[in-house]
This record gives structure tokens, sequence and C-alpha cells, in this order.
């Protein structure tokens, strides 16, 4: 939810800078907030990547020592 309050936020200033003609601002505002939302993203994906490597090895480790 906290996510979506400032997506709103975003959304509105942009809109506020088009009303005022401000179309650059408008467009750095969109540009930065999209690249903060992709590194937010790009971070997740490491995170699963590495958690999905761990859970791997573990099921490896776990074949290995007759676990199955």
């Amino acid at each position: 939810m906290i996510n979506e309050i400032a997506t709103i936020d975003v959304l509105d200033l942009a809109i506020n800078q088009l009303d005022e003609g401000l179309t650059i601002d408008c467009k750095d505002t969109l540009v930065t907030y999209r690249d903060k939302l992709q590194k937010e993203v790009d971070e997740f994906d490491k995170w699963a990547k590495a958690q999905s490597d761990i859970h791997s090895m573990l099921e490896l480790e776990n074949e290995m020592s007759g676990g199955k």
C-alpha cells in the first residue's frame, strides 16, 4: 500500500507540473520515479535468484547425503 500511495503522490506532482506547462520537469519526475522502481525490481530479482540458488544447493546436498 505504501508504494501505491507514493505512486499517487508522484503522479499528482507530474500532473501539476503538466498543468503548469513544466513538461521537462514532469518528465524528470516520472523518469526518476521509474528508475527508483526499476532499481527495487532489479534488487528483488537479484535476491530471488540468490534464494533459488541456495534452495538448489540445499536440495543437491540433501540428495547427495541420502536424504531421498
